[in-house]
């Protein structure tokens, strides 16, 4: 059986990698079709772990993981090693009280945690309180919308990471 595991750089403003995030693939074409995303993140795990290795994936640099509301409240993080990955929370997971106390508990366990694709709205203020890093989607907002997440949520302890950025001119 072939194994499959997408990889996407994240650079830092130097250009430098900063991380990579990891993604599952089915097969060879490059994109998302399966619509289980707890099998989906499941078995990019297995698959970044257990047969290709996080050494051979990153190089040393952080791996960024999405999961899901079932996998976050199952507690999936807390198998995988803290100074490896970044738990990304989907941005379709809803802040219950059961994803903010397993998210509580991934940063009393010093798990690095982002907010996937985030959209500034009352109810995913409760997230922002375990955020390490926010990602935004860079072609979804515009520059008036980034500068006010940033105005607003900006904190010596939160960093901003744009996502999405496809040319040179819009990393500049």
């Amino acid at each position: 059986m072939e194994t499959f595991v997408a990889r996407q750089d994240i650079f830092d403003r130097r250009k430098d990698i900063f991380g990579y995030e990891l993604l599952f693939r089915s097969g060879l074409d490059n994109f998302y079709s399966h619509t289980d995303g707890d099998y989906a993140t499941s078995k990019t795990i297995a698959d970044s772990f257990l047969v290709i290795g996080t050494s051979a994936l990153t190089h040393g640099h952080r791996a960024f993981i999405n999961f899901t509301r079932n996998l976050i409240i199952e507690e999936a993080a807390s198998l995988l090693p803290h100074d490896i990955i970044t738990v990304e929370i989907l941005e379709n997971v809803e802040p219950d009280q059961e994803v903010i106390q397993a998210c509580r508990k991934l940063k009393e366990l010093n798990y690095v945690v982002a907010l996937d694709d985030f959209v500034l709205h009352e109810k995913y203020k409760p997230l922002i309180e375990f955020a390490d890093i926010i990602k935004v989607d860079f072609l979804q907002t515009d520059e008036a919308q980034r500068r006010s997440l940033v105005q607003t949520l900006g904190s010596p302890k939160i960093k901003f990471l744009a996502e999405k950025v496809e040319t040179r001119e819009e990393f500049e």
